[in-house]
């Protein structure tokens, strides 16, 4: 323990450097504390004595409130409440990066802090995760701060805060900080979603960067809304859907029992009358249209083996099993690209995911034509949307659907239902109820070059939309 002023008690040192940091006792207020000792004859200690009355003015549930300042023999304390035990950097190693939401969360109220900070006549200059504590009900705080922390340039200025609060954000989502290229200009890591990438890079770079830190809050509460938005809105859509489940499940098991009676009955027995009132009384039951299948594929005919299909009209599409993805490149000397990547699709990690080859240029090194993957949906499916999540720039794709599970040739596969260029990013895209058992995403450019070493395109995550073909 160390001798301190009679009004506080200090017990154990919890951090080293030019400014010790201790926990200690407020007895006189019964609350804990930590204590900043300094030399007052360094270049802090004196910014620190001058600066103490501005510091205790600073109230921000972000910053650490500055309490009392006490004379120690030769040296100085500031008096601040405690440190949190556990710091960002400790908790973004447990968990590698953050989801967007909570990175949203945790950057608005540091980038609030800052404001309040600049607002003072402050900045830190080159703020970091391990400047950073986690209280216990999630909350952050600047805990290496201005004037005493190992965080300061001198001069530190408002902008520089701003640039590290954008790279802050980037480590949170991604595990590291930007990179320098060449040029100096900051590498953004290419998982990072287009809205994101753009508020960073306002954040980094000098052109164009945010007026001041209450503009980058301003950024990033609008994005959290869009979130939240975008969140609900799934949401209500799982609801409905749910709710229209529900209201379909008891006519459907009635629906379901009259076809097989058509069915059955179809077997044994040409279109006769008899047959042709079935079903009538059929559709009348279920007050289906004339124009509207219950089953009757091959009604005319029961020898053919074909399998009667039933549709229900105005399902509501629902998100589809894939039940395999088969890496696809018929022009490439081994007909395989990467297959041992496909398991990273879907997996919850947007940072890897399936990746082709490398290649000299976007369009394959004038080799081939393109390469793609399978997506296998059992039975025939009618589908309406394609969810693609790529980190990848202004890369090209189009898509193709069979109703067999097809291979081959890419001449093989007939036309594609869809196309896009120069897309970046996630996309979702609609297939106009196309149907298929097969779908083939068939990457006809791979965009810009991310990285040194040539072009090569990622995939994250592949969702199917659709409904299913009863039959």
């Amino acid at each position: 323990m160390v001798d301190g002023p009679e009004r506080y008690r200090i017990d154990e040192r919890v951090r080293t450097g030019p400014v010790e940091s201790w926990s200690g006792l407020d007895q006189t207020l019964d609350r804990p504390v930590t204590i900043r000792i300094l030399d007052p004859a360094s270049e802090i200690g004196k910014r620190v004595q001058l600066q103490a009355r501005s510091l205790t003015r600073l109230e921000h549930p972000a910053l650490l409130h500055v309490l009392d300042t006490i004379e120690l023999d030769d040296r100085f304390g500031l008096v601040t409440e405690s440190l949190p035990e556990e710091g960002l950097d400790e908790y973004l190693t447990d968990k590698g990066t953050l989801p967007a939401e909570e990175t949203l969360v945790i950057a608005i109220q540091l980038g609030e802090a800052l404001t309040a900070l600049h607002a003072a006549g402050f900045a830190i200059g080159d703020l970091q995760t391990r400047h950073v504590g986690r209280r216990k009900d999630g909350t952050v705080v600047i805990v290496e701060g201005p004037p005493t922390g190992d965080a300061n340039k001198i001069p530190a200025r408002p902008q520089d805060d701003i640039v590290s609060l954008g790279e802050l954000i980037h480590e949170l989502l991604v595990g590291f900080r930007p990179q320098l290229d060449h040029q100096g200009h900051h590498e953004l890591h290419p998982s990072i979603s287009a809205a994101f990438r753009q508020l960073i890079r306002r954040s980094v770079d000098t052109e164009g960067q945010w007026s001041d830190a209450s503009a980058l809050v301003l950024a990033l509460r609008s994005l959290s809304h869009d979130l939240d938005r975008l969140s609900t809105s799934a949401d209500s859509e799982r609801v409905d859907y749910l709710q229209a489940e529900r209201s379909w499940l008891a006519p459907a098991a009635f629906v379901a029992l009259l076809a097989a009676v058509v069915i059955f009955v179809g077997l044994f027995i040409t279109r006769t009358q008899i047959g042709s009132s079935l079903v009538d009384n059929v559709r009348d039951v279920v007050r289906l249209d004339p124009e509207q299948p219950l089953v009757i594929e091959n009604f005319e005919n029961p020898s053919v083996g074909t399998a009667p299909v039933t549709t229900r009209p105005g399902a509501i599409p629902k998100e589809l099993t894939i039940v395999r993805i088969v890496d696809f490149d018929p022009a490439g000397n081994d007909q395989e690209e990467h297959p041992e990547k496909i398991i990273l699709i879907n997996n919850g990690d947007t940072s890897n995911g399936w990746y082709t080859e490398r290649y000299t240029t976007s369009d394959f090194g004038k080799l081939k034509k393109g390469v793609g993957l399978i997506i296998g949906l059992g039975p025939p499916q009618q589908v309406d949307r394609l969810r693609i999540s790529s980190p990848n720039i202004d890369w090209s794709f189009k898509i193709f659907a069979s109703d067999k599970n097809a291979f081959g040739a890419i001449q093989s596969w007939g036309e594609p239902v869809a196309e896009r260029d120069k897309i970046s990013g996630t996309i979702t895209v609609n297939l106009e109820g196309s149907s298929g058992a097969t779908l083939l995403l068939w990457i006809t450019d791979l965009g810009k070059e991310l990285a040194m070493g040539g072009h090569r395109l990622t995939v994250t995550g592949l969702t199917v939309t659709g409904r299913p073909i009863y039959g």
